[in-house]
């Protein structure tokens, strides 16, 4: 079985290089790397090229003409892979050990090889903080409740993984743009039918560190200063979108559906955004967050039914008060199991 590492790239080149470094210690043979270049303006093209005669693995490397935007990429760098299971990564993410992928085989063969999937992931350094996306290893089922259940699983794009002939099956172009359409994805495979699998075990080493930096993030473009202040809404309208057309879609929509998504975005991640943002000094962002996601200026509100519209305005209320008013030093302490609870 052929496992292929599909990396969306643009620029960054010092980090990409390192997690190639780190890839070429795995212990599994049967592994190609995939690197999609979105028309990376720095020497990508070069360095990849001068790399590729003496790497361990296979390289598959292409350099898009014009930038084609996170999720064309993002969905080209599975397209051109050739192996029976694609393992997204970062281009400033790598494994987090050299048995990671031989791991992955394993599971998969004993698992009757199901289609789509996901694993936990660390920071580096710091191997015992855990994200844990999965809070056991196994088979979790297929059909729209686990879809429901699990979407959040995939915001953060490293460590999915395709059975690629499903991935395929499913790949649409309809949601480029969104910045989410591996969510959308994810939840419409798993609608459809296709079989969902957890893999506790952290596979995915996040943010490497280059020189003793991290990569640049979006916590580096937060509004610190009121001078700074704007209204953003930090995708969550685009995410409740995607959601409702996945379940759309897949034929599954239904008036509870549409309130448990926006239910989930208020209760559980706005909230969280709004502490992190405050963690990071930034309160002027998190105001504007608040202004910006106002649940009556989505596209998706109108969907609900006026009891519901008045259920999730206050859920809206009380999240925006407690995100905004909750002591940090709390949010600290509690900030994995808090994340933990998010991705349930």
């Amino acid at each position: 079985m052929k496992i292929s590492l599909s990396i969306p790239q643009y620029n960054r080149i010092g980090y990409l290089l390192k997690s190639l470094s780190v890839i070429e210690l795995q212990t599994y043979e049967h592994i190609e790397v995939v690197i999609s270049d979105d028309c990376s303006t720095d020497d990508t093209e070069q360095q990849i090229k001068q790399l590729m005669p003496a790497y361990k693995y296979p390289v598959v490397y292409k350099r898009n003409q014009r930038n084609l935007g996170y999720d064309r990429n993002y969905r080209q760098s599975i397209e051109l892979a050739t192996g029976d299971y694609c393992f997204i990564l970062g281009n400033d993410d790598t494994l987090s050990e050299p048995g990671a992928i031989e791991y992955l085989a394993g599971f998969l063969e004993q698992n009757n090889f199901p289609d789509i999937g996901v694993c936990n992931f660390h920071e580096q350094g710091d191997p015992q903080n855990v994200y844990k996306r999965a809070n056991t290893t196994g088979i979790s089922g297929t059909g729209y409740e686990i879809a429901m259940k699990y979407y959040s699983c995939f915001s953060f794009v490293a460590g999915l993984i395709y059975k690629r002939e499903t991935f395929l099956k499913y790949n649409t172009a309809a949601y480029d743009g969104s910045i989410y359409a591996q969510m959308y994805l994810g939840c419409f495979i798993i609608s459809k039918g296709g079989v969902f699998f957890l893999i506790e075990k952290s596979l995915v080493l996040k943010d490497i560190l280059l020189d003793g930096n991290r990569p640049n993030n979006y916590r580096q473009t937060l509004a610190q200063t009121w001078k700074e202040y704007k209204v953003v809404d930090g995708g969550l309208p685009s995410v409740m979108n995607v959601l409702v057309n996945a379940f759309k879609d897949a034929g599954v929509l239904t008036q509870d559906v549409i309130y448990r998504i926006h239910r989930k975005v208020y209760l559980t991640t706005y909230p969280h955004w709004l502490l992190d943002y405050r963690e990071q000094h930034a309160f002027p962002e998190a105001v504007g967050l608040s202004r910006g996601v106002k649940p009556w200026k989505t596209k998706t509100f109108k969907l609900l039914s006026a009891w519901n519209k008045f259920r999730i305005s206050f859920i809206y209320r009380i999240t925006t008060v407690a995100g905004l008013l909750t002591p940090v030093f709390i949010f600290r302490m509690v900030r994995v199991r808090l994340y933990h609870y998010i991705k349930k």
